[in-house]
Protein backbone atom coordinates (compact mmCIF):
# COMPACT_ATOMS: atom_id res chain seq x y z
CA UNK A 1 0.00 0.00 0.00
CA UNK A 2 1.40 3.68 -0.85
CA UNK A 3 1.71 6.56 1.44
CA UNK A 4 -0.90 8.41 -0.20
CA UNK A 5 -3.38 5.17 -0.03
CA UNK A 6 -2.68 4.42 3.79
CA UNK A 7 -3.75 8.37 3.80
CA UNK A 8 -7.04 8.54 2.45
CA UNK A 9 -7.84 4.86 3.64
CA UNK A 10 -7.11 6.37 7.58
CA UNK A 11 -9.41 9.62 6.55
CA UNK A 12 -12.09 7.55 4.90
CA UNK A 13 -12.24 5.28 7.86
CA UNK A 14 -12.30 8.59 10.05
CA UNK A 15 -15.08 10.26 8.37
CA UNK A 16 -16.77 6.70 8.93
CA UNK A 17 -17.35 6.62 5.15
CA UNK A 18 -17.17 3.32 3.21
CA UNK A 19 -15.49 3.15 -0.43
CA UNK A 20 -18.55 2.75 -2.01
CA UNK A 21 -19.57 6.30 -0.80
CA UNK A 22 -16.37 8.08 -1.20
CA UNK A 23 -17.10 6.56 -4.57
CA UNK A 24 -20.40 8.11 -5.44
CA UNK A 25 -18.86 11.28 -4.07
CA UNK A 26 -16.02 11.26 -6.42
CA UNK A 27 -17.86 9.73 -9.30
CA UNK A 28 -15.94 6.86 -9.64
CA UNK A 29 -16.17 3.14 -8.58
CA UNK A 30 -15.65 1.49 -5.38
CA UNK A 31 -13.03 -0.91 -7.04
CA UNK A 32 -11.28 2.56 -7.94
CA UNK A 33 -11.44 3.78 -4.50
CA UNK A 34 -9.75 0.47 -3.39
CA UNK A 35 -6.98 0.35 -5.97
CA UNK A 36 -5.75 3.74 -5.13
CA UNK A 37 -5.72 2.70 -1.30
CA UNK A 38 -4.00 -0.53 -2.09
CA UNK A 39 -1.79 0.87 -4.47
CA UNK A 40 -2.95 -0.70 -7.54
CA UNK A 41 -3.75 2.38 -9.39
CA UNK A 42 -1.78 5.49 -9.09
CA UNK A 43 -3.66 8.93 -8.03
CA UNK A 44 -3.23 12.21 -10.82
CA UNK A 45 -2.27 15.55 -9.01
CA UNK A 46 -6.44 16.47 -9.78
CA UNK A 47 -7.93 13.08 -8.25
CA UNK A 48 -5.87 14.08 -4.86
CA UNK A 49 -7.87 17.84 -5.09
CA UNK A 50 -10.63 16.03 -5.05
CA UNK A 51 -10.18 13.16 -2.72
CA UNK A 52 -8.90 16.23 -0.44
CA UNK A 53 -12.36 18.28 -0.72
CA UNK A 54 -14.62 14.78 -0.10
CA UNK A 55 -12.67 14.09 2.71
CA UNK A 56 -12.03 17.91 4.04
CA UNK A 57 -7.94 17.37 4.43
CA UNK A 58 -5.34 18.71 2.45
CA UNK A 59 -3.23 15.69 1.36
CA UNK A 60 -0.63 17.78 -0.58
CA UNK A 61 1.27 17.20 -3.93
CA UNK A 62 1.84 13.10 -5.72
CA UNK A 63 5.73 14.41 -5.17
CA UNK A 64 5.50 14.41 -1.93
CA UNK A 65 4.58 10.82 -1.29
CA UNK A 66 6.06 10.03 -4.06
CA UNK A 67 9.33 11.16 -2.55
CA UNK A 68 8.89 9.13 0.89
CA UNK A 69 7.99 5.69 -1.18
CA UNK A 70 11.26 5.96 -3.13
CA UNK A 71 13.29 6.44 0.30
CA UNK A 72 11.01 3.61 1.03
CA UNK A 73 12.62 1.60 -2.53
CA UNK A 74 16.35 2.54 -2.03
CA UNK A 75 16.54 1.22 1.65
CA UNK A 76 15.14 -2.39 0.70
CA UNK A 77 17.96 -2.29 -2.40
CA UNK A 78 20.79 -1.34 0.03
CA UNK A 79 19.73 -4.12 1.80
CA UNK A 80 19.41 -6.57 -0.83
CA UNK A 81 23.21 -5.49 -2.15
CA UNK A 82 24.27 -6.31 1.88
CA UNK A 83 23.10 -9.71 1.68
CA UNK A 84 24.50 -9.90 -2.00
CA UNK A 85 27.92 -9.20 -1.35
CA UNK A 86 27.96 -11.48 2.07
CA UNK A 87 26.77 -14.43 -0.10
CA UNK A 88 29.91 -13.74 -2.22
CA UNK A 89 32.22 -14.09 0.46
CA UNK A 90 32.52 -10.37 1.72
CA UNK A 91 31.34 -11.35 4.69
CA UNK A 92 31.83 -7.96 7.24
CA UNK A 93 34.14 -8.67 10.21
CA UNK A 94 31.13 -7.27 12.23
CA UNK A 95 27.35 -7.65 11.75
CA UNK A 96 25.43 -4.57 11.04
CA UNK A 97 21.77 -4.08 11.89
CA UNK A 98 20.18 -2.06 9.18
CA UNK A 99 18.79 0.63 9.63
CA UNK A 100 15.22 2.39 8.48
CA UNK A 101 15.71 5.80 6.60
CA UNK A 102 15.62 8.62 8.51
CA UNK A 103 12.34 9.72 7.35
CA UNK A 104 10.68 6.46 8.04
CA UNK A 105 10.18 4.80 11.35
CA UNK A 106 11.10 1.55 11.98
CA UNK A 107 7.42 0.44 13.14
CA UNK A 108 6.53 1.58 9.31
CA UNK A 109 9.76 -0.97 7.86
CA UNK A 110 8.16 -3.81 9.45
CA UNK A 111 4.66 -2.86 8.69
CA UNK A 112 5.91 -2.92 5.01
CA UNK A 113 7.46 -6.70 5.01
CA UNK A 114 4.50 -8.37 6.55
CA UNK A 115 1.91 -6.32 4.17
CA UNK A 116 0.97 -9.18 2.20
CA UNK A 117 0.18 -11.52 5.08
CA UNK A 118 -0.79 -8.89 8.31
CA UNK A 119 -3.13 -6.57 8.33
CA UNK A 120 -2.58 -3.09 10.53
CA UNK A 121 -6.73 -2.65 11.98
CA UNK A 122 -7.29 0.98 13.35
CA UNK A 123 -8.89 0.96 16.57
CA UNK A 124 -11.41 3.88 17.11
CA UNK A 125 -13.78 5.56 19.51
CA UNK A 126 -16.94 6.93 18.62
CA UNK A 127 -15.06 9.95 17.38
CA UNK A 128 -13.40 8.19 14.59
CA UNK A 129 -11.43 11.47 14.80
CA UNK A 130 -8.04 9.80 15.78
CA UNK A 131 -5.99 7.06 15.74
CA UNK A 132 -6.03 5.22 19.58
CA UNK A 133 -3.74 2.39 18.83
CA UNK A 134 -2.99 -0.41 15.96
CA UNK A 135 -3.79 -3.98 16.21
CA UNK A 136 -2.35 -6.57 13.66
CA UNK A 137 -4.56 -9.44 12.22
CA UNK A 138 -3.58 -12.43 9.72
CA UNK A 139 -5.02 -12.36 6.03
CA UNK A 140 -5.97 -14.69 4.39
CA UNK A 141 -6.97 -15.18 0.65
CA UNK A 142 -7.24 -11.26 0.29
CA UNK A 143 -9.44 -10.81 3.37
CA UNK A 144 -9.85 -10.35 7.08
CA UNK A 145 -11.74 -12.70 9.11
CA UNK A 146 -13.30 -12.82 5.49
CA UNK A 147 -13.99 -9.14 5.17
CA UNK A 148 -12.23 -7.08 2.43
CA UNK A 149 -9.40 -6.10 4.82
CA UNK A 150 -9.41 -2.52 3.48
CA UNK A 151 -13.25 -1.69 5.44
CA UNK A 152 -12.37 -3.83 8.73
CA UNK A 153 -11.49 -1.44 11.91
CA UNK A 154 -11.93 -2.26 15.56
CA UNK A 155 -14.40 0.26 17.85
CA UNK A 156 -13.98 0.73 22.00
CA UNK A 157 -17.15 0.57 23.02
CA UNK A 158 -18.03 3.65 25.21
CA UNK A 159 -20.80 3.43 26.83
CA UNK A 160 -23.40 0.10 28.69
CA UNK A 161 -26.23 1.17 26.23
CA UNK A 162 -26.06 -2.46 25.06
CA UNK A 163 -25.02 -4.37 28.48
CA UNK A 164 -28.44 -6.24 28.25
CA UNK A 165 -26.79 -7.79 24.53
CA UNK A 166 -23.48 -8.60 26.57
CA UNK A 167 -21.78 -6.14 25.07
CA UNK A 168 -19.88 -3.40 28.19
CA UNK A 169 -18.06 -0.47 28.65
CA UNK A 170 -14.62 -1.02 27.42
CA UNK A 171 -15.18 -3.86 24.86
CA UNK A 172 -13.85 -3.82 21.82
CA UNK A 173 -16.20 -4.69 18.60
CA UNK A 174 -14.38 -5.43 15.23
CA UNK A 175 -16.73 -3.85 12.51
CA UNK A 176 -16.63 -3.75 8.78
CA UNK A 177 -17.80 -0.46 7.05
CA UNK A 178 -20.99 0.12 5.75
CA UNK A 179 -23.46 2.16 4.47
CA UNK A 180 -26.74 0.18 4.28
CA UNK A 181 -28.67 -1.90 6.55
CA UNK A 182 -27.68 -5.50 4.73
CA UNK A 183 -29.18 -7.71 7.28
CA UNK A 184 -30.89 -7.27 10.75
CA UNK A 185 -28.07 -6.80 13.37
CA UNK A 186 -25.71 -4.82 15.69
CA UNK A 187 -25.02 -1.37 13.73
CA UNK A 188 -22.56 1.39 14.94
CA UNK A 189 -25.29 3.98 13.42
CA UNK A 190 -25.93 8.16 14.05
CA UNK A 191 -28.89 9.38 14.18
CA UNK A 192 -29.88 12.48 16.55
CA UNK A 193 -26.68 13.76 16.15
CA UNK A 194 -25.46 11.27 18.94
CA UNK A 195 -23.26 8.19 17.57
CA UNK A 196 -24.24 4.89 18.90
CA UNK A 197 -24.76 1.49 18.90
CA UNK A 198 -28.01 -0.81 18.76
CA UNK A 199 -29.51 -3.04 17.22
CA UNK A 200 -31.32 -2.63 14.41
CA UNK A 201 -34.06 -4.06 12.52
CA UNK A 202 -35.51 -2.85 9.34
CA UNK A 203 -39.71 -2.54 9.36
CA UNK A 204 -40.25 -1.35 6.13
CA UNK A 205 -38.26 -0.35 3.34
CA UNK A 206 -38.10 3.26 5.10
CA UNK A 207 -38.42 2.64 8.65
CA UNK A 208 -35.91 1.00 11.01
CA UNK A 209 -36.55 -0.04 14.82
CA UNK A 210 -33.30 0.37 17.10
CA UNK A 211 -33.28 -1.28 20.05
CA UNK A 212 -30.74 -0.70 23.24
CA UNK A 213 -30.93 -2.79 26.87
CA UNK A 214 -29.35 -1.46 29.43
CA UNK A 215 -31.29 -3.65 31.99
CA UNK A 216 -34.43 -2.67 29.99
CA UNK A 217 -35.17 -3.01 27.24
CA UNK A 218 -35.84 0.39 24.62
CA UNK A 219 -37.09 0.78 21.10
CA UNK A 220 -37.37 3.30 18.67
CA UNK A 221 -38.96 3.57 15.12
CA UNK A 222 -37.10 5.89 12.86
CA UNK A 223 -36.88 6.45 9.40
CA UNK A 224 -34.01 5.55 7.25
CA UNK A 225 -33.58 9.06 6.04
CA UNK A 226 -32.35 9.94 10.02
CA UNK A 227 -30.03 7.67 10.39
CA UNK A 228 -26.30 7.58 8.76
CA UNK A 229 -25.32 3.70 8.85
CA UNK A 230 -21.47 3.91 9.59
CA UNK A 231 -20.20 0.21 10.51
CA UNK A 232 -21.70 -3.28 11.22
CA UNK A 233 -20.55 -4.89 14.36
CA UNK A 234 -19.11 -8.96 13.58
CA UNK A 235 -17.12 -9.45 16.47
CA UNK A 236 -16.57 -8.87 20.12
CA UNK A 237 -13.99 -9.25 22.17
CA UNK A 238 -14.24 -8.24 26.19
CA UNK A 239 -11.79 -7.58 28.96
CA UNK A 240 -11.70 -9.18 31.61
Amino acid sequence: MSRIGQEINKLRLQKGLSAKQLGRTLGVSESFILDIESGKKIISDDMIGRVSKALDFELGPIGLFASEDSNTVKYEGNVKNAAASAGAGRVPNTPVQPKAPQNQPVQEVWDDAFGNILKTVPVYDYKMDRLIEKKLLPIEKNKVEGFQKEKVFYLNIQDADMSGFRIFKGDRALCVLTGDIETDGIYFIEYNETRAVRQVKRLQADKLLLVSNKGTLVTETISTKNVKVIARLVKLEISL
